[in-house]
């Protein structure tokens, strides 16, 4: 018989992105970015994951549903809670719960995480960055 391995304790275990990434499976969904938000990081087609079961902390981002398409919305606590929207930086009212899913802008979830795709060379011309 041979001795063990002493590396044996330093082998690696396999890296997994779900787990890292995603904390609630039942409530993280991925969706794909439609516009370009550079003061956020988002590029157009990116990876958005998007976790329905957390509540925003100031300066979250926020996936909303506005006339029937999601838009993209930023959580402020101050003054008084309510969305800004990113493009423009107009305040809007939080949704109230009595509107469920019909409000102006219904929260839908965090964006906890974005993935770009950096082949496509875009931040270079990023004014922001």
């Amino acid at each position: 018989m041979g001795f063990p391995s002493p590396a044996a304790d330093y082998t690696e275990k396999s890296f997994s992105l779900d787990m890292k990434l995603i904390q609630r499976p039942a409530a993280t969904y991925f969706m794909r970015s439609g516009a370009t938000l550079y003061r956020e990081g988002i590029m157009n087609g990116a990876l958005l994951i998007v976790d329905a079961s957390l509540s925003p902390c100031d300066g979250s981002l926020l996936v909303c549903r506005v006339d029937g398409e999601m838009r993209i919305k930023r959580y402020r606590k101050v003054p008084k809670p309510h969305l800004e929207d990113v493009e423009t930086g107009r305040k809007e009212p939080l949704p109230n719960h009595d509107d469920d899913l019909t409000g102006p802008a219904a929260v839908f979830g965090v964006i906890t995480y974005v993935v770009n795709d950096a082949r496509s060379g875009e931040f270079d011309d990023c004014p922001v960055m």
